[in-house]
Formats: structure tokens, C-alpha cells, sequence
């Protein structure tokens, strides 16, 4: 049986959870269809989703199409919970992009569609509330192929669009006008049905077209579009043969060598840990021992093998135990304790694929209301990082405070409702600030060698630092040298490490460590002594070179009415926005640009007013640079090498 894993995407709001219950009804998976604003959805099956009515975790669940298996993930629409969307595009083989007939492309539809594009994944439309006053039909294809840059071609039309009698009826597949703007859409990236098209007289036969029209769509050049009403049920069938039609099954690897990736980590009320992952090629069984690889926090690859202790499949909306997992499944996998997000399983590791959307960049201190409760606060956090590897828990051992990255305001919120209800820790969040980071300005180098006066260690560290290219983090160099194995990997561990905190106390970016001197004395030395001395030598170089603090600048894309450009363009000069790039289309205007991550919330807040509610702003990182004004610091957590003698005296004590 064929299987191909989709995913329904969307901005908040704009029906994608209920167009997943009307495809699952249709499927005959669910008895009834539930809604999202009575908590009954069949995916949304946290008790926080169901309260505040959005979904917070992407969900699996499985349906037939004659003899194609779908494999359907549902994924969040709030843009704080976008990291849950990256990791389900990256085991998907194709999209449906649902988009409001009335509102239109927004700013959460618009970054989709960017992530989309850049996985060059076959994507299809579909136009939701067409029976709502406001929902337009032309208009809305000209702004989807204007705005999001997809090549869409409708394969419905509706009738009485607007109202409440709103239906929807096939595009004839002979028609001349359908024809007509297949035959535009296709030739224009299609170079071979473009020359057929001029040899055979102008006219390309529907058969040929239809053809071209689906295999355009597998690779990702045009899109179909399907309007209708996921509240009503009109066009959901439609979309429901499209799947099958237009986003193409997962490659036949069965015979290959295992390849798999994991994609979701949840706990099951019992506290164990389940595995959701996502099989690229070859067979899996339950009891079988695999290669596990992963990406550490230094950047080095980490290899083990682990036992599968059980395997469960998707199947027509259940989930059942199998012995035996194909190329192509998402699977539930039992037994992986250790399991991290991004791990890859089988012989060799999954290609990367460069990330969809920005890490977060906010963080905010965590404070348990009981502080006796601290050490289930901790290890709260550290269940949710696993779920959601972005949080990014940063611990301050010594004065015993925990810090977590987050990308907004609502995610904050669930966390602390998390914690309370699953955790049983009622907890307070600090003020979110914007994380910075440190890059060198110039080159500076430290040596410390065994037997000088104030070093302790039995062993020699040398190092240099120079700036490196933009965008480049940290390239690590040694030069020739005798060490042991252990201890060239204990001094870049700790390199790696140390850089997470510079002069001021952020992570230091885009710079070349050189280690330039080496030495130990048998058996004497051990990787401690290389341990404790290196973050010494390496502040002590860092503060030669000197640090500049950055701040992070988003790429800005805005669209707004004519009529307001002078009142906008003020508002983005007061947050130190710059806009380079200008383009007028009828009585409105497109902007781009750069904006500090800083001013993104001040601008969003007063965009609505100023452009009379006409305003589309969306923006993704792009780059760091220098701070103005005052330099924000961040205190340091745990062992400070930049004070030598209180890091000597803890040292000591360990």
C-alpha cells in the first residue's frame, strides 16, 4: 500500500483544525465531526487545547483513500508555536495550505508559505469560508499569487459566494477557459510543453495538460486551489480526491538501508517517554537494536545504538501495536529513553535541511511560587525541552535560577499552565527580554603551561581568537600536538561550551579558536586538568580580542494602503526601522526592509491604527548587529573564568 504524510497548515484562526475534522468525517474515521470552539476536535486532545481552543502540539492520525494510506498531521496555527510546524515539514511530503476567503493571506501565512517553498514541498490551497460575508473568490487568487509568490490554479469555482447558500462546483476538465489557463501556467516553467505547445499549432490536447498539471504539482512549481466551508462541509470532498491526486506518495525505499528521523517526543500519563518518528527508507521491527546519531550542543556528532522495544502504527484514525515499520510510516516508537528531538535512526544520518523558521529570541527567567519546589521546577523544564528542544533551558546552578527561550507571550502562558496542571509547580515568569549576542572585534591569544605560577593544573593550553565570517559560529582549529585523544576532546568540548557566555554574558558568535599550545605530564594529567584550565585561557584571549554585543535584526516584509505610507514609514523610523526596498501596485504599497527584534511588538501594535486594519507585516531573522546606545549585559550562570580567583576556589571544591 502506497502512503504519503501530509500536513495542514495554516495562519490561527483560519479553519485548519476544522477542516481536519471534516476529512477525517468524510474518511470515516470519526462518527461525528467535533468544533474547536466546544473543545470536541479528535486532534486536539490536550486539555490546554481544548480550553483555549488552538492547538499547541502537532497531532498523527491516519486515513484511507482506496489503496493510498494518508498519514495526516495537524499542526498549530499561533506563530509561538511555530517550532511544533518545523518539525513536521520535515517529515511531510506534501501541504495543504488552508487560507480565509475573508481574511486572506496573513502574516502566519505568509511565513508558511516562505518554509514551505524553501523545502520545495508539493503544496495544495484551500480557500476556507466562502460562506461568510466578506469571502472573495478572484480577488483572493490574485492575492495568494501576489503575496505568498505561489503559481495557483483553481479547480473549483463558487457560487453565491458570501452567504450561507455558498456551494462549490468542478472546473470542467474540457472547458476552454480552464484549459486557457492551464496551458498559461504550465508552459511558463515547462520549457518541453512549451515547445509542444508551439509545434502543435497552439493547442495542447486536456489529457497532456491534466498530466502536466499533477506532475508540476509533485515538484513543487503550481499549486491547485480548492475553495469551500470546512464549518459546512462544501469542497471537502474535493480536497479530499485532491490528496490523493495531487501530493505524491513517499518513495518506494523499502529495500534500502534504515534511515528514519525523529520528530516528537511526548510522555504518555504513565511518564513514558513516546517517540514519534518518521521512516525515509527500510523496515524497522519491534526488539531490533539501531544506530542512533546526533548533533550535540558542541557541534560534534554523537553515535549509539539503541533497542526498539515496541512499534505502533497509524491506521484509520487508531493507533495499534505492529512488528514491523515500512519506508514511508510515521510510527510511534517505545523504548528510547534517551531520545532527543532530531536524533536520526538506521544506518546513516538523515540529510540536514537548513531550519524553516528562527530559533526564539526572546528568554525569560522561571521562578517557582514555592521555592522549595525548585527542583521539580527544574526537572519540569527539562521534560519540556524535550518536547520542544527550542525552549532551550539555560540553569544557574549557583544562585539557582532557570531561564528558558521562548517565541512569545501565549507560549509563556501555556508553559506556566503546563507546569501547574502536569507538573504540579505554579510558577512565575520575568519580563521576556531579547537574547543578544557577542561577536570578536579583533584577535587575541592566552597560554597557560604547567608549572607557572597561579596555575593549578597538570596540564598547557594555548589559544587564539580572531573574528570569522559573518554568519559563520564558531570554527574550531588545532595545531599539531601530542595529547592524548581525550584531551583534545576535552579542550574543544569545553571551548564550545565556555562560548556560551562571553564578556558581557552572551553566547559568542562568528569567530575562529586556533589551539596553539599543548602539554601534560603522564600520569599526571587528566581531562580535568584540561577541563578547568581552558576556560581561563579562553576568556583570558576573549578579553585580548574584545566583544561587541548584537542584537537581532528581522527582515521585514509589510503591505499597506496608499494612503497611509507617510504615517507607517514614521512609525518604523521610532523603532529604528529601515526600509530598503519599495514596489506600488495599484493603491497600495510593498515595503521591505530590516527591524530590530526589539521594535518588532511596539510596531505590530500600532501597525492595525495607522493603516486603518489594511496593514500585512511579517517578518523572520536575518542578522545580527551592533547594539546602539546601551550595551545590555546578562549574568553568567555557574563557574565565571572571567573572575580568576573565585573560579579557582569553586574549582577546587568540585
Amino acid at each position: 500500500m502506497r502512503t504519503v504524510n501530509i500536513g495542514i497548515l495554516a495562519h490561527v484562526d483560519a479553519g485548519k483544525t476544522s477542516l481536519t475534522e471534516r476529512i477525517l468525517h468524510h474518511a470515516e474515521v470519526i462518527p461525528a465531526i467535533g468544533r474547536v470552539d466546544h473543545g470536541t476536535t479528535s486532534t486536539d486532545t490536550l486539555d490546554l487545547e481544548r480550553e483555549r481552543g488552538i492547538t499547541i502540539q502537532s497531532a498523527v492520525v491516519s486515513f484511507r483513500i482506496g489503496n493510498l494510506k494518508v498519514n495526516l498531521i495537524d499542526t498549530p496555527g499561533h506563530p509561538d508555536f511555530i517550532a511544533e510546524v518545523e518539525r513536521a515539514l520535515r517529515v511531510l511530503d506534501g501541504v495543504v495550505l488552508v487560507v480565509s476567503a475573508v481574511e486572506g493571506v496573513q502574516a502566519q501565512t505568509r511565513r508558511l508559505a516562505q518554509a514551505i517553498r524553501s523545502l520545495d514541498l508539493p503544496l495544495i490551497v484551500f480557500a476556507n469560508k466562502i460562506d461568510r460575508r466578506g469571502a472573495r473568490e478572484g480577488e483572493l487568487l490574485d492575492e495568494i499569487r501576489r503575496k505568498l509568490h505561489i503559481r495557483v490554479v483553481p479547480v473549483n469555482t463558487v457560487h453565491r459566494i458570501g452567504t450561507p447558500q455558498a456551494t462549490v462546483c468542478v472546473l470542467d476538465p474540457a472547458g476552454r477557459d480552464h484549459l486557457d489557463t492551464l496551458t498559461d501556467v504550465l508552459t511558463e516553467s515547462d520549457d518541453r510543453l512549451l515547445e509542444r505547445y508551439l509545434r502543435d499549432g497552439g493547442q495542447l490536447d486536456p489529457g497532456t495538460l491534466h498530466d502536466a498539471f499533477v506532475t508540476q504539482t509533485h515538484a513543487g512549481r503550481v499549486s491547485p486551489a480548492f475553495f469551500g466551508s470546512a464549518m459546512t462541509g462544501t469542497g471537502v470532498d474535493q480536497v479530499f480526491g485532491g490528496i490523493a491526486r495531487f501530493l505524491p506518495p513517499a518513495p518506494d525505499r523499502d529495500d534500502e538501508p534504515l534511515q528514519g528521523a525523529i520528530f516528537k517526543i511526548q510522555r504518555d500519563r504513565s511518564g513514558e517517554k513516546i517517540t514519534y518518528a518518521r521512516l525515509f527508507a527500510g523496515a524497522l521491527r519491534g526488539r531490533q537494536q539501531v544506530n542512533s546519531f546526533r548533533t550535540g550542543n558542541d557541534g560534534l556528532a554523537q553515535t549509539a545504538q539503541v533497542r526498539i522495544t515496541g512499534i505502533d502504527a497509524f491506521d484509520h484514525g487508531k493507533v495499534a501495536p505492529t512488528t514491523v515499520a515500512s519506508a514511508g510510516d510515521i510510527v510511534r516508537l517505545h523504548g528510547l529513553k534517551d531520545a532527543r528531538i532530531d536524533d536520526a535512526l538506521g544506518d546513516r544520518p538523515v540529510a540536514s535541511l537548513a531550519a524553516a523558521f528562527p530559533p526564539p529570541v526572546l528568554e525569560s527567567i522561571v521562578r517557582p511560587v514555592d521555592p522549595a519546589l525548585r527542583h521539580r521546577l527544574n526537572a519540569a523544564l527539562a521534560d519540556l525541552a524535550d518536547q520542544d528542544p527550542l525552549i532551550t533551558v539555560r540553569r544557574d546552578t549557583r544562585r539557582g535560577l532557570v531561564s528558558v527561550r521562548l517565541y512569545g507571550e501565549v507560549q509563556k502562558e501555556v508553559i506556566a499552565a503546563t507546569l501547574e496542571r502536569d507538573f504540579g509547580v505554579a510558577a512565575l515568569f520575568d519580563p521576556s527580554q531579547i537574547v543578544h549576542a557577542e561577536m570578536p572585534v579583533g584577535s587575541g591569544s592566552a597560554v597557560e603551561r604547567m608549572g607557572d605560577p597561579g596555575n593549578p593544573f597538570a596540564a598547557t593550553v594555548g589559544l587564539s581568537i580572531a573574528p570569522g565570517a559573518v554568519a559563520s559560529g564558531l570554527t574550531y582549529r588545532r595545531e599539531l600536538g601530542s595529547l592524548p585523544l581525550s584531551f583534545y576532546t576535552a579542550i574543544e568540548e569545553t571551548v564550545r561550551q565556555t562560548l556560551g557566555e562571553g564578556l558581557r554574558g552572551w553566547a559568542v558568535i562568528d569567530l575562529v579558536v586556533t589551539l596553539t599550545h599543548v602539554g601534560f605530564s603522564s600520569p599526571v594529567s587528566v581531562a580535568a586538568d584540561f577541563r578547568n584550565l581552558t576556560p581561563l585561557v579562553l576568556m583570558a584571549a576573549l578579553r585580548r580580542a574584545g566583544t561587541q554585543v548584537l542584537e537581532p535584526v528581522e527582515r521585514f516584509d509589510l503591505d499597506i494602503p496608499e494612503d497611509c505610507l507617510r504615517d507607517v514609514l514614521n512609525a518604523l523610523g521610532a523603532v529604528r526601522a529601515v526600509a530598503d526596498a519599495s514596489e506600488r501596485c495599484d493603491d497600495r504599497w510593498r515595503l521591505g526592509g530590516l527591524i530590530p527584534s526589539s521594535g518588532i511588538h511596539q510596531f505590530e501594535r500600532r501597525l492595525p491604527v495607522l493603516s486603518r486594519g489594511g496593514g500585512d507585516f511579517v517578518s523572520r531573522f536575518d542578522s545580527f548587529a551592533p547594539v546602539t546606545g546601551a550595551v545590555p549585559v546578562r549574568e553568567r550562570i555557574g563557574l565565571d573564568p572571567l573572575n580568576r580567583k573565585e573560579y579557582l576556589a569553586q574549582v577546587s571544591q568540585m
